[in-house]
């Protein structure tokens, strides 16, 4: 099981980096070529081009006893 700890990306664009935090928390860099969403439930990407951003999320492993 992966646990979600940080859900962002560097535009390519502009530069600038934006981070979803909380679950349905869409957020778009200044330029509007792409976008994150999911905090830390899910990874959902939107782009005009999918060479235009940088992935700088965090995850990782957790066993399903750690989970619950």
């Amino acid at each position: 099981m992966t646990k979600i700890i940080k859900n962002a990306i560097q535009c390519k664009l502009c530069g600038e980096v934006i981070e979803s935090k909380h679950v349905h928390d869409f957020v778009q860099c200044k330029c509007g070529a792409c976008a994150v969403d999911g905090g830390h439930e899910y990874l959902r990407r939107c782009f005009r081009d999918k060479d235009c951003y940088i992935d700088l999320s965090e995850s990782i492993e957790i066993s399903e006893e750690d989970s619950q």
